[in-house]
């Protein structure tokens, strides 16, 4: 079961991660970019690579809320760049960025 939380999706009954396992700024970032990038070649948010069998916690290990924060991050780029929202993070050799598909 899937539950909105703050803004984003969390998974039902996961605790928020504490302080030191948040997802760096640079690491947020750049899944949003990621997510911003697909959504300015058309693809569905579908493809997001946290929803990839390899990306999932049991292959990963890593804790669900942390995964959970991950695609949430991926997703809020895809989500904003969609809607046009001027805080969708930027791609191109201006914003410091490869224009690398």
């Amino acid at each position: 079961m899937k539950k909105r939380h703050g803004g984003g999706l969390l998974l039902a009954g996961l605790p928020w991660p504490a302080e030191g396992q948040l997802l760096p700024a640079s690491e947020r970032a750049e899944l949003a970019r990621q997510g911003a990038k697909a959504a300015a070649r058309g693809e569905t948010s579908e493809v997001n690579p946290m929803a990839g069998l390899m990306n999932l916690p049991a292959a990963t290990g890593e804790p669900r809320a942390r995964w959970a924060m991950r695609y949430e991050a991926w997703q809020a780029g895809h989500d904003a760049h969609r809607s046009g929202k001027p805080d969708a993070p930027s791609s191109g050799p201006e914003a410091g960025h490869d224009t690398h598909q």
